[in-house]
């Protein structure tokens, strides 16, 4: 995901976004289909769905409130944002990429330059890309440059057993930092030195992937990908309090939808951070869940000190199989600092969620592909179109877009609802036995 830019950008910069951009374990560009075994003309595996989502920075909350008052907050802020949206039964779209630089409507961002989206099927041809210019959300985040790509495919093909891309999106961040003293914001101290709350640098980005994929045994099965590629980060830069947090492994979440318990899986790679503070020793952060809390003091400039607590730890992964549909949430790293009781920053760096829905089972022997598109069920109104994606869309693991309306969250299955034929043969049963009796008692009378 090469950066073109003018001269005039820092070459530290360039030189970073670059290197980020080539380590992406996602590729952005698609590969090419793979055909499947030949099927029966109409045929049709039936309908599936995915989600992937990946952002940079996750602020639940960034308050500078308790350090100097009158300053507003950001809650609920998402940066550097890459998803797709899988739904074999859209309408008019069926898979839809975007990458996004803010997730929320942050004051400071240019209009008309905050992302890419591409949808299939269409005309415009993929992948689509949007650059960004520096732009500053109330003073409280920083972002100097960015790039967003998104390239979505489709085929005929795909209802019919081939396997190939869906969906690729990425998103490039540098120069991300918070409460850094630009803006009208002061500039926080730490032992009398200007510095900054948390700084990313020099750049990051986030990466999500959809396929079908073969499973076995003539299966057809959906994955969903998404990783984040997370800068060294720190806290208090540049003064004898910083706090450094090196990422030694990048984390990557992938899901596969099999159609069952045995083809279906979820795989988690954790990071792994070396975290070191006023020169002790390193501390090393692999399992999920681990946490390592630091005191310091700071502040605002030409105020008192405060006793300020950092804790740094590795979010949990959470998971869930559930017949055909699978999915997974996993935050990567997660950043608090608190005076006293009160949060001043609660950040999750490297947010991951994947949802999958796997083509329904063909039953009667006959593998995927083999039977006519007349013999399978249609699509539950519940799901909703691949192409109708809002502006700021919930928690995918919450609400995965591509099965809003379904109960806890979940993918929508798509099949034959049984329950519908066991009451209408009921029906008949009861009807039969009502009219043999009522017939009985017209003889006799």
């Amino acid at each position: 995901m090469p950066i073109a830019r003018s001269s005039s950008r820092p070459a530290h910069l360039t030189a970073a976004a670059a290197g980020v951009a080539a380590a992406l374990a996602l590729p952005v560009a698609p590969a090419a289909a793979t055909p499947a075994t030949p099927a029966a003309e109409g045929c049709h595996i039936g309908d599936f769905t995915a989600r992937a989502e990946a952002g940079l920075a996750k602020i639940t909350m960034l308050d500078p409130g308790p350090l100097v008052e009158g300053l507003p907050a950001l809650a609920d802020v998402r940066l550097a944002v890459s998803d797709g949206t899988v739904n074999s039964a859209g309408r008019p779209f069926k898979t839809v990429a975007g990458g996004r630089h803010a997730d929320a409507k942050l004051l400071g961002i240019p209009g008309g330059g905050t992302g890419a989206q591409h949808m299939a099927p269409s005309r415009q041809n993929g992948p689509v890309t949007a650059e960004l210019a520096q732009f500053q959300a109330a003073g409280l985040a920083t972002v100097k440059l960015g790039k967003a790509t998104a390239h979505a495919t489709w085929e005929r093909g795909y209802r019919c057993g081939r396997t190939g891309p869906l969906t690729r999106s990425a998103v490039m961040l540098g120069g991300l930092s918070l409460l850094d003293g630009t803006g009208p914001v002061p500039a926080l101290q730490a032992d009398r030195r200007r510095t900054g709350l948390l700084r990313v640098g020099p750049s990051g980005s986030t990466q999500t992937a959809t396929d079908l994929v073969p499973v076995g045994r003539g299966r057809i099965g959906v994955r969903s990908a998404a990783g984040a590629a997370l800068s060294d980060l720190s806290l208090f830069a540049g003064t004898p309090q910083e706090i450094s947090i090196k990422v030694i492994n990048q984390p990557r979440l992938e899901v596969i939808a099999g159609g069952d318990r045995a083809n279906s899986k979820v795989t988690y790679k954790p990071a792994m951070l070396s975290v070191t503070a006023a020169g002790e020793s390193a501390h090393v952060l692999k399992d999920a869940g681990t946490a390592v809390s630091l005191d310091l003091l700071g502040g605002i400039e030409e105020r008192s000190p405060a006793a300020l607590q950092v804790r740094v730890s590795l979010g949990d992964l959470k998971q869930q199989i559930n017949g055909r549909q699978v999915r997974a949430e996993a935050a990567s790293v997660r950043v608090q600092v608190k005076l006293g009781q009160v949060h001043v920053l609660d950040v999750t760096l490297g947010h991951l969620s994947a949802a999958a829905c796997a083509p329904a089972a063909v039953h009667d022997g006959k593998p995927y592909g083999a039977h006519p598109r007349g013999r399978t069920s249609p699509t539950p109104a519940a799901v909703q179109p691949a192409g109708r994606i809002p502006a700021s869309p919930p928690s995918p693991v919450a609400s995965p877009s591509p099965s809003a309306g379904t109960p806890d969250g979940q993918l929508a299955l798509t099949g034959t609802d049984v329950t519908a034929y066991g009451f209408g043969g009921a029906a008949l049963v009861l009807g039969g036995l009502l009219a043999l009796l009522f017939g009985r008692r017209g003889r006799r009378n």
